[in-house]
C-alpha cells in the first residue's frame, strides 16, 4: 500500500471506529496535512496549465488582429507605389462627399512616361513611378489623401484647402518630382517631370464633376509645355 493510501486507509478507519482521545492527534495530523495538500497539489498543475493556454490564446489573436490589419492594408494599397488604389482612393472620396467634398482635387501624371519604359524596360517604369508617390507623400499633409489611379497618373486631395494653399502644395510636388535622382541605368540620369491639375470643390460638387475638371486641367497643363501647374477659374464647374 502507498503512503498516501495508507494515510487515507488511516482517516476512513477513524471515522468509522471509536478512538481513544489520548490518539486524536496521531490521527487528525495525517488527515489534515491530506485534506490541506492534496488539493494544492492538483489544483497547482491545472492552473499552470490554463495560465499558458491563455498566453497561447493571446498570441494567436494577436497574429490574427496582425494578419487581418496587413490584409486590409494590402487590399487598399498599390503595391508598387505604397499609396492608396485606384479603388480605395474614389471609397474614400466617396465618404467624404456625404458631407461635402471641400478642398482641392489635384491630377498628376508624369510626362514622357512612355519613354521610360520604352528605353529602359518596364523594371526602371516602375523605379520611377516608386520614386514619384515618395515624392507626393512627402509633399502632402497628413489629413491628404493621395492615390495610384492608373498607370503613371495619380491624384491627391487636400481636404479643406483653399486655391492658394492648394497652388502651393501642388507646385511642392511639382518641384519634389523634378528634383528626384533616377539614375535608370549605370552611368545614365534621366530626369523625371509631371504635369498636374487643380480644381476646387465644395458641399455641392459630384466627385465626377471634381475629377472631370482637375483632369482638364491636367491636359491643359501638358498642352502648354509640361512640368507645370494649372488650375481651374471656375472651381468644379465645367470649363
Amino acid at each position: 500500500m502507498s503512503i498516501l493510501g495508507g494515510y487515507l486507509f488511516t482517516a476512513l478507519s477513524f471515522v468509522v471506529s471509536p478512538i481513544e482521545p489520548s490518539r486524536f492527534a496521531e490521527f487528525i495530523g495525517p488527515a489534515y496535512v491530506i485534506a490541506t495538500i492534496v488539493p494544492f497539489l492538483v489544483a497547482f498543475p491545472v492552473s499552470v496549465i490554463i495560465q499558458r493556454q491563455q498566453v497561447k490564446l493571446s498570441e494567436a489573436l494577436m497574429e490574427l488582429e496582425q494578419a487581418h490589419a496587413e490584409l486590409a492594408f494590402r487590399s487598399r494599397t498599390d503595391g508598387m507605389t505604397r499609396t492608396l488604389n485606384r479603388d480605395a482612393f474614389l471609397e474614400d472620396l466617396s465618404d467624404l462627399q456625404k458631407t461635402g467634398l471641400n478642398g482641392a482635387m489635384l491630377m498628376i501624371d508624369v510626362d514622357y512616361f512612355k519613354s521610360i519604359n520604352d528605353d529602359f524596360g518596364h523594371q526602371a517604369g516602375d523605379e520611377a513611378l516608386a520614386l514619384v508617390a515618395a515624392a507626393i507623400r512627402s509633399s502632402v499633409r497628413d489629413q491628404d489623401l493621395a492615390g495610384r489611379i492608373g498607370g503613371e497618373e495619380f491624384s491627391v486631395f487636400l481636404k479643406d484647402a483653399d486655391l492658394n494653399l492648394a497652388m502651393q502644395i501642388a507646385e511642392r510636388i511639382r518641384v519634389a518630382i523634378s528634383e528626384i535622382r533616377f539614375s535608370p541605368r549605370l552611368g545614365v540620369k534621366r530626369q523625371i517631370t509631371a504635369s498636374v491639375g487643380v480644381a476646387l470643390g465644395d458641399s455641392e460638387v459630384r466627385l465626377d464633376d471634381l475629377l472631370r475638371v482637375a483632369d482638364h486641367c491636367l491636359y491643359a497643363s501638358k498642352e502648354s509645355g509640361r512640368n507645370r501647374v494649372t488650375a481651374s477659374e471656375t472651381g468644379w464647374r465645367v470649363v
